[in-house]
């Protein structure tokens, strides 16, 4: 742990540059808050509930932080260290390290330190690592529940991966050309409570990324790659001047090291370059549809009071179960999942 001792001193010795925002925006972001954003960390995984749970919380916590406090005798004892440079970096498991840990995970650091310092708050750099830090420790956590996942995923992304996040946003270039001709984004879902189950709903880290080399008709049809526990692949369409339809289809994944998992199909729409909506068929926690309506959109609605940030999710899953959820003007939202049993028997064998 001494690494990290340091790692930590450096960060909090790092001065945050005043420069020009490339992500944050005060009045656009205005809805979505540091705790919103370690929320979405932190219960990413459940995203698959074929192989993670929220339940016994507390003990995942213990269970991560037993196998990570001293790596060199957690790396041995799970097979050592080639195992663990050839499962982590060198097999598919290295596409979402490189992907959600630290191209995700730089994005959401320099998202972060643009948001402190924009509210004047010292050592802007430390709290945006400390924080997507503490999300990501407790994702970590929650990959515990799987057997199959031992302390070689834990360590590599920690010790790693995510320390790699925090360099990459130091560096002004680097991240310019991911936002900027990458066309990255962050489309995060809006976190709900279950105030029956006392679970998170709801929750995970979207990234997108729009290419400029590959645009066409004008730049009016663009690629999209839509990565997070779903991948999709699809278009984006401008058919107005400020109005933007996209259509992606990929995987869902259930076996996250099989990369196996259910065909997923996400139609989106943004106005000003903002996400207004999200439709995923077939998608993540089991949803057959699932409806995300997100504060950009009811900005624009003359009957809601202007200082409401207002997000929505309605969904129905298998079983089935029908989820709904309202968010206004606070880190994460309050709803439920309600199991609908089936009327008779005949009834079951469709689901």
């Amino acid at each position: 742990m001494k690494f990290l001792n340091t790692l930590l001193l450096t960060i909090f010795m790092t001065s945050s540059h005043a420069q020009e925002n490339l992500i944050f925006d005060a009045k656009r972001d205005s809805a979505w808050l540091p705790a919103t954003y370690v929320l979405n960390a932190t219960f990413d995984v459940v995203q698959n509930p074929y192989w993670f749970s929220q339940d016994k919380y507390d003990d995942k916590m213990t269970e991560v932080w037993r196998r990570v406090k001293d790596p060199d005798y957690s790396i041995r004892k799970d097979g050592g260290y080639r195992k663990l440079i050839e499962d982590e970096f060198f097999s598919s498991r290295v596409l979402p390290n490189i992907g959600l840990h630290m191209l995700g995970g730089a994005y959401d650091t320099l998202w972060l330190t643009e948001y402190f310092n924009h509210y004047n708050i010292p050592f802007a750099s430390f709290w945006a690592f400390t924080l997507t830090y503490l999300g990501h420790f407790g994702n970590e956590a929650l990959e515990t529940t799987s057997g199959e996942i031992s302390s070689h995923d834990h360590i590599a992304d920690l010790y790693f991966f995510d320390v790699a996040a925090f360099v990459l946003a130091q560096n002004r270039p680097a991240m310019n050309y991911l936002v900027n001709d990458l066309g990255m984004k962050a489309w995060h879902f809006n976190p709900m409570y279950d105030v029956d189950s006392e679970d998170f709903f709801n929750t995970g880290l979207n990234y997108i990324f729009r290419p400029k080399a590959f645009h066409m008709m004008e730049g009016k049809v663009r690629p999209l790659y839509f990565l997070g526990m779903q991948t999709l692949v699809g278009s984006s369409y401008d058919y107005k001047e400020n109005q933007t339809f996209s259509l992606a289809m990929g995987i869902s994944l259930t076996n996250p090291l099989k990369q196996k998992g259910r065909f997923v199909t996400g139609l989106f729409h943004e106005t000003n370059g903002e996400l207004d909506a999200s439709l995923f068929l077939n998608g993540s926690e089991d949803y057959r549809w699932r409806v995300n309506l997100y504060d950009n959109l009811w900005n624009r609605a003359d009957w809601l009071p202007q200082d409401w940030q207002l997000g929505l999710i309605i969904g129905q899953g298998k079983g089935p179960t029908y989820a709904l959820g309202i968010n206004i003007n606070l880190p994460f939202g309050i709803g439920g999942i309600k199991n609908t049993p089936p009327r008779n028997f005949k009834e079951i064998q469709y689901f």
